[in-house]
């Protein structure tokens, strides 16, 4: 399939205050993330390269030492096996994340 209705699309709790909707091809993955005000996507690494950009609200990104506010429109990179986390204040959040190769565990 090539076309998407974003909103007709379930979503997916990953834990609490964070939830995703997922589409994926052969080799990439996109994950539409939904984080609510004072929230935490704890830290975690994977083997996928993640590349994303804050498409509204603001949060708090550490990816490795290194921790930055990333606004609406500010991207970042988490290269492969790097430890990261994220973390919300009085604002939610939503992001779009690419990530390569497609996450298996995000496919439903």
């Amino acid at each position: 399939m090539y076309f998407y209705d974003v909103q007709k699309r379930q979503s997916k709790e990953l834990c609490e205050g964070v939830s995703t909707r997922t589409f994926w091809g052969e080799n990439m993955l996109v994950s539409l993330v939904e984080i609510d005000a004072h929230s935490e996507v704890p830290a975690h690494s994977h083997p996928h390269e993640q590349a994303g950009i804050v498409i509204q609200g603001e949060l708090e990104m550490w990816i490795g030492p290194r921790m930055r506010l990333l606004k609406e429109g500010d991207c970042f990179i988490v290269p492969p096996d790097v430890e990261h986390r994220v973390t919300t204040s009085v604002s939610s959040c939503k992001v779009a994340d690419i990530f390569s190769p497609v996450r298996e565990e995000y496919k439903y």
